[in-house]
C-alpha cells in the first residue's frame, strides 16, 4: 500500500546550500509565539497538515489507503471519509461524495495563523434544520457549495476478497482550482 498527499510545495523550493534539503513554504507553519508548541526553535518540526493514511485490519493486512489536499481541512475531511466508509458502511465513492463539514476554529497552519472561534462550514446538502440547530447551539454556521469543499479526497478500500473499491471526489478539481 502507498498513500501520498498531493498538497503543498506549490512554489519552487529553495535548496539549503549543498545539503539537498528543499525548504518549502511549510515552514510558515511555525509560530513566533514564545512557549507555543509550534514555536520556531532549533531541532523542531512544524505541525504539518499532510495526512497520507494507511489503514490495516487487526491482523495487519491492507484495508484502505486515502489522502487529500486541503491544508487544515485534510484531517477533518479524512476522518469524515473514514467514518462514512467504515462506521456507516458506505462504499468508497459514497463515502467520498457524502456531505462534509469543516471548522476553522483552531489556529491556522498558514498565513497569519488566524483563528475563527465557533466557525463551522457546512456542505449545502446538509439539511437546513441541522444548520439551524447548530447555529442555535452557538456555532457560526455558513453553508458552501459542494463544489467548494476545500478538499479533494480519494479512497481505495481492499475487500476481504482482494477487490479494490475506489472513490474520488468528483468536485475536488474545481474546489482545489479555486485556491
Amino acid at each position: 500500500m502507498f498513500s501520498a498527499t498531493p498538497s503543498g510545495a506549490w512554489l519552487p523550493s529553495v535548496v539549503a546550500g549543498d545539503t539537498g534539503i528543499p525548504l518549502t513554504e511549510r515552514a510558515q507553519s511555525f509560530l513566533l509565539v514564545p512557549g507555543h508548541p509550534n514555536e520556531l526553535a532549533g531541532g523542531k518540526r512544524p505541525r504539518v497538515t499532510l495526512s497520507p493514511t494507511l489503514v490495516t485490519r487487526t491482523d495487519g493486512t491492507p484495508y484502505a489507503v486515502l489522502s487529500t489536499p486541503g491544508g487544515d481541512n485534510q484531517e477533518q475531511s479524512l476522518i469524515q471519509v473514514l467514518f462514512d466508509a467504515f462506521l456507516f458502511r458506505m462504499n468508497a465513492e459514497q463515502a467520498i461524495e457524502a456531505p462534509r463539514f469543516q471548522t476553522r476554529h483552531l489556529v491556522s497552519s498558514f498565513d497569519n495563523h488566524a483563528m475563527n472561534p465557533g466557525d463551522l462550514l457546512l456542505d449545502e446538502r446538509i439539511p437546513a434544520a441541522v444548520a439551524a440547530e447548530l447555529a442555535q447551539r452557538g456555532h457560526k454556521v455558513e453553508t458552501r457549495s459542494r463544489w467548494n469543499s476545500g478538499a479533494a479526497p480519494v479512497l481505495i478500500k481492499i475487500t476481504p476478497a482482494g477487490v479494490l473499491e475506489v472513490g474520488a471526489d468528483p468536485w475536488g478539481y474545481r474546489s482545489m482550482r479555486a485556491w
